[in-house]
């Protein structure tokens, strides 16, 4: 038996891979200048290294991208039967079209 797993997020366009590419190739260039023409005066002992400022990006937006999706999961994610089960203890009767769905 096979089992098929879904991609966690949609698939690219052409165009969007495109752009994805160029961006990466942009950074990679820049990350390679970066080893020809140093800073004149690195304030951190990493600042001097080359591409120190590209990894702190990337490193620093993705920890941003995880920590606001595991915040918003947790803080805005509700359990399937959330509302049914606040439904039951709060006295809720349901309109007239439930009441006579559930007596047929």
């Amino acid at each position: 038996m096979e089992h098929k797993t879904t991609p966690a997020h949609a698939p690219l366009s052409d165009s969007a891979k495109r752009l994805r590419n160029l961006f990466f190739a942009a950074l990679g260039v820049l990350v390679l200048l970066n080893v020809f023409i140093h800073p004149h005066d690195p304030h951190f002992g990493l600042d001097k290294l080359p591409g120190f400022w590209a990894l702190f990006g990337v490193v620093g937006a993705v920890i941003l991208a995880k920590g606001a999706k595991g915040l918003a999961h947790t803080i805005l994610g509700k359990n399937e039967d959330f509302y049914e089960r606040g439904a039951k203890g709060s006295g809720y009767q349901g309109s007239g079209e439930e009441k006579q769905a559930n007596h047929s």
